[in-house]
């Protein structure tokens, strides 16, 4: 039987590396009875190490579950020397993305519907919150259990947990498929529930996100399913209550500020933001708002900057008595912020001339100035710019060349595609916080 390998040291929780030992433990295929055409008859296990499709009869995978990911840590540099590290200041990500479960097959929107139903009834036999359905996480499901039903193959998908599509935003995974002659969605759900690490995955109530795949075997009456758990810090495109919702085009979900519906660019993002206390919005009369397309004001940025390095591991910070900077006074808003940004490397401000230093903090970031926050932040990492520029509206020559190039070849941006294979990144423009927040998240998830 194909199992999942995983490496136990690197879970950090007892709940995760429970499962993840079933998942490295042996155990016999589920033999199953099924009717077909009113004759009952009995599927033949498979022998441990093979898990091959033979379309005969019923067939469930030892359960996949991915190691937790490891904490994320920031370095936000070292302290700069006096007067140094002065910043001229002066967003995307990737702008118009493909909308999520675009290329789902609807042909088989009742199986998908009836797995989905079934998986939360079973949940509510156990008292546990229903799981919530995710397009992007489903097109997920589907390549796979379309690579089973075209390659003849019944094994779990290695990189279900590493896919690009989820990489970096969950904090628990786990994968389970199933095989049946016949096209019930429902039945596929029998047999996990059946089988007890199976039950163990869909009773487990940290999971809160899944996403199913259906695909039927050519030319047979042979029904593949996969199923894929997670619970994310972040969600993929495409979160609806139900898999009905989406496959009728219902309304995906909202997240907690009134001007960000779950159909917003990098919603996800923001309630990310949101949920790590980076940012809370503004609240008038009870209404919590977010402004996504509002530009990030300086000392807004260093507030922001400053608690994604908290996040990251990095130390409080006592501001000085005397300002780095003439236009910060103590009691400024953001003061603390601001000084800390001088202190650990991230912006020196401007040189005034005469010793003094100005930051400048009701001025807007543009996306130039980002780029070199975000690589100080970083760390500075060894990079080597390339001799040619990844976008159209930006030089070797232009300032912060190497910060903005490193951006784009960690995927923090990717910039605009203009057509005929130009992509720009605006460096001159305002950041707005809808941007800020995606920059932020993919930095923080490096």
């Amino acid at each position: 039987m194909h199992l999942f390998t995983t490496s136990l040291r690197s879970l950090r929780n007892t709940r995760t590396a429970t499962k993840a030992a079933a998942a490295l433990t042996c155990t016999a295929l589920l033999s199953a009875t099924f009717f077909v055409g009113g004759t009952a008859a009995t599927a033949a296990p498979v022998a441990p190490g093979t898990e091959t499709s033979n379309a005969q009869g019923e067939q469930v995978g030892a359960p996949a579950v991915a190691p937790a990911p490891a904490p994320k840590a920031l370095d936000a540099g070292q302290a700069p020397a006096a007067g140094s590290g002065a910043v001229t200041e002066r967003g995307a990500v990737t702008e118009g993305a493909t909308p999520a479960g675009g290329s789902i097959d609807r042909t088989n929107s009742q199986q998908i519907t009836d797995v989905f139903n079934a998986i939360n009834a079973f949940r509510a036999t156990k008292g546990l919150k229903a799981v919530t359905f995710n397009a992007t996480v489903s097109e997920m499901a589907e390549d796979w259990s379309d690579t089973m039903a075209t390659s003849g193959t019944f094994a779990h998908n290695p990189g279900f947990h590493t896919d690009p599509r989820v990489a970096g935003r969950w904090t628990m995974a786990a994968e389970i498929i199933a095989g049946r002659p016949d096209y019930s969605g429902a039945g596929l759900v029998d047999q996990w529930i059946a089988s007890a690490p199976h039950n163990a995955i869909m009773s487990d109530p940290g999971f809160t996100t899944i996403g199913v795949g259906i695909a039927r075997v050519q030319n047979e009456v042979y029904l593949l399913g996969t199923v894929n758990f997670f619970n994310f810090e972040v969600a993929p495109a495409g979160s609806y209550t139900t898999a009905a919702d989406f496959l009728n085009g219902g309304s995906e979900i909202s997240g907690p500020f009134a001007d960000v519906p779950a159909g917003t660019q990098f919603a996800g993002e923001i309630n990310w933001l949101a949920s790590k206390g980076i940012s809370t919005g503004w609240n008038v009369n009870g209404t919590t708002t977010y402004r996504p397309v509002t530009p990030v004001n300086r000392d807004a940025m260093a507030a922001f900057m400053f608690r994604l390095a908290r996040l990251g591991g990095q130390p409080d910070y006592t501001p000085p008595y005397y300002s780095w900077f003439d236009d910060v006074a103590p009691g400024t808003q953001f003061y603390k912020e601001m000084n800390w940004m001088a202190e650990y490397g991230i912006s020196g401000g401007w040189d005034e001339g005469n010793g003094q230093y100005t930051y400048r903090p009701l001025t807007t970031v543009k996306r130039d100035a980002m780029a070199a926050f975000l690589y100080r932040l970083a760390g500075e990492p060894a990079f080597t710019p390339p001799a040619t520029s990844p976008f159209a509206d930006v030089t070797t020559s232009t300032q912060f060349y190497k910060e903005i190039t490193w951006l784009a070849s960690v995927g923090i941006s990717s910039g605009w595609d203009e057509g005929n294979g130009r992509f720009t990144y605006r460096p001159f423009n305002s950041v707005n916080r809808d941007a800020m927040a995606a920059f932020m998240y993919r930095l923080y998830s490096m």
